[in-house]
């Protein structure tokens, strides 16, 4: 089942999409329901990061972690996450919310400050997770 599923997702997310955020369109892949959604896998662990709509006052981004084997559960999303965007400017996670799972599935909404809109892009980094030091994920605004 959950094959299937990913399977899906990897069929969406080469879809090539454009939402607005913050005022600004950021231009990336189009994952279920219109999100923004990319994956990395390595490590036996696969990462998914998801950039939402609902921006509010933050930048927010779903994040998943998925495994067959180990545990996942001593991984604090607060610690692994970190949003950057292309002056050079870094967002650490600012709030936690919707946590949920355990085990060999974990997910949370990572809220980050707001991105100022002279960012032509920005780089979720996930770092240390199952053995892999980084994994990038990247969203570029659209001009």
């Amino acid at each position: 089942m959950r094959r299937g599923f990913w399977v899906s997702v990897l069929g969406v997310v080469a879809v090539t999409g454009l939402i607005s955020w913050s005022g600004v369109a950021l231009a990336a892949s189009a994952g279920p329901s219109g999100n923004l959604s990319q994956q990395v896998a390595g490590g036996g662990v696969t990462v998914a990061a998801t950039l939402l709509k609902d921006q509010a006052e933050t930048t927010a981004i779903k994040l998943v972690l998925d495994t067959h084997s180990g545990n996942l559960d001593g991984y604090k999303f607060e610690a692994i996450a970190t949003l950057r965007d292309d002056t050079g400017k870094t967002y650490p996670v600012e709030v936690v919310e919707k946590a949920s799972g355990g085990g060999h599935h974990r997910e949370a909404v990572l809220r980050f400050g707001k991105v100022g809109s002279e960012a032509r892009s920005i780089e979720l980094i996930v770092k240390d997770v199952a053995g892999v030091k980084e994994r990038t994920f990247r969203w570029t605004t659209a001009e």
